[in-house]
């Protein structure tokens, strides 16, 4: 028989599925517009693509804050689904170790 959740393990089931599921989100979008902005200079023109030399120029002008601030506001949603992810396997108790040893112990628990 499976027990039931508790007041906690739901409010942290509610807590990881608003912060994955936004995270998630977020990320994909941030994924999808990279995509399509390298899939746009990557298709550009031979005159065009003299306009990348003077980009790569700009960024390597960056120092290392400007370039953590610009991976912090890209990558931030991953945080957000690290959490969330966390909160929902702490809740979920899912540990394969355990089954191991329960299957181990006696092989013909499903067997009736």
């Amino acid at each position: 028989m499976k027990r039931q959740k508790t007041q906690w393990e739901r409010a942290k089931t509610v807590a990881g599925l608003a912060l994955a599921g936004p995270g998630l989100f977020f990320l994909f979008g941030h994924l999808v517009d990279v995509a399509g902005r390298l899939g746009t200079v990557l298709g550009q023109t031979a005159s065009a693509k003299l306009e990348i030399v003077s980009s790569i120029m700009l960024a390597a002008s960056l120092n290392l804050h400007q370039v953590t601030d610009g991976l912090i506001g890209l990558l931030w949603p991953a945080l957000l689904v690290g959490v969330g992810t966390a909160l929902l396997v702490d809740v979920s108790g899912h540990n394969p170790d355990h089954e191991m040893k329960r299957q181990t112990s006696d092989p013909c628990v499903g067997c009736a």
